[in-house]
């Protein structure tokens, strides 16, 4: 009779797989390597030592494999309680090729989520934060980074983990059907938007320094845009280069497009 999993067994194969899912990386089987790791113990358990168990379910997770290591650490969660499962119980509702063609299934959509979610979002709003803070000479800047930022990821990767665990086969299906993603999405996006206005206006700036005179005096151009709209011409720039990437022009042409029209309107008088 195969054993069952308890909490600390959980627990420790959350944070194997936070520690070795891009440990173990190579480009062969890409994270294979991070799911034996953490499935090694656990078959060695609820198999009692039965090498040839523990085997067969190695090789299982030794095929390629590879995700988005935090939101998509459900995956590896999900595919311990299935082992278990298949273990303890086993029938036609779980086989070993039934949990080999769920991760082979799923590792894929999980990682777009992930991806967009983790890596496209909050690691970006999180980076323009901290960094301006270093910008500005404060050393923790780079320390809130660092730290912070490993805590985030271990929070996430290790609940994902274990809630993939508690929830078993049906975890991916609540996961995508609760409009959690879409949430969260929508959130982080307009965070990340309202991050990069206040990012434009103290990083980018525009000076036009060509005069006007006016009833009142002389008046440059960038005074009299700033007092209509506050760093409209810093917008105007960041919008101009943005449509231009979505031309599909490189960030080098994008660069030489700018240096070039600063250039020009250098030599006319037009921006100093």
């Amino acid at each position: 009779m195969a054993k069952h999993l308890d909490k600390k067994d959980i627990r420790k194969a959350a944070v194997t797989w936070w520690v070795s899912s891009h440990l173990t990386y190579n480009y062969q089987r890409l994270q294979a390597g991070a799911m034996t790791t953490v499935m090694g113990p656990l078959l060695d358990k609820m198999y009692e030592g039965d090498k040839e168990e523990v085997t067969k379910g190695l090789k299982r997770h030794m095929l390629y494999f590879n995700t988005e290591p935090r939101l998509g650490a459900v995956l590896p969660g999900m595919t311990v309680a299935l082992e278990e499962g298949l273990a303890n119980n086993p029938s036609d509702d779980v086989d070993d090729s039934m949990i080999t063609e769920i991760k082979t299934a799923l590792m894929g959509p999980l990682a777009g989520i992930g991806d967009t979610v983790f890596a496209g979002l909050l690691k970006p709003i999180f980076l323009s934060i901290t960094l301006g803070w270093a910008a500005q000479g404060y050393i923790w800047g780079a320390f809130a980074f660092g730290i912070g930022f490993t805590l985030i990821d271990f929070a996430l990767t290790y609940g994902m983990f274990t809630q993939g665990y508690k929830l078993g086969m049906d975890s991916i299906d609540k996961f995508l059907e609760s409009g959690f993603i879409n949430k969260i999405t929508s959130f982080l996006g307009i965070v990340g938007l309202f991050c990069l206005g206040a990012m434009i206006v103290k990083y980018v700036s525009i000076n036009a320094v060509l005069e006007l005179e006016l009833s009142t005096g002389k008046m440059s151009i960038g005074t009299l845009i700033n007092k209509i709209v506050p760093s409209l011409l810093p917008l105007g720039f960041t919008l101009f280069s943005f449509w231009l990437q979505l031309k599909g022009k490189s960030i080098t042409t994008i660069l030489l497009i700018l240096f070039a029209i600063g250039f020009l309107g250098g030599a006319i008088g037009l921006l100093g």
